[in-house]
């Protein structure tokens, strides 16, 4: 399997217009943090669980400042 690559932070920046911390679809009590582009369409999600435990974040501006170093280069 290859290894995931992600688009560098800038570029991030550029493309996500925001990130949404929601419920997942399909499994109740999953959380999900939904990343959209500027015209409102859904790029990719994280599992909340897991970004919330690979960052200690106090505010949720940081937690959308993680994802951003982590946005695959399929969503661009």
């Amino acid at each position: 399997m290859e290894e995931p690559r992600f688009i560098p932070y800038e570029e991030a920046k550029k493309i996500v217009a925001e990130v949404i911390e929601m419920e997942h679809p399909r499994e109740d009590g999953k959380r999900i943090f939904n990343v959209y582009d500027h015209r409102g369409k859904s790029i990719c999600w994280f599992d909340a669980e897991d970004v919330e435990a690979e960052v200690d974040a106090r505010e949720f501006q940081e937690i959308e400042e993680h994802i951003l170093h982590f946005i695959p280069d399929w969503a661009a």
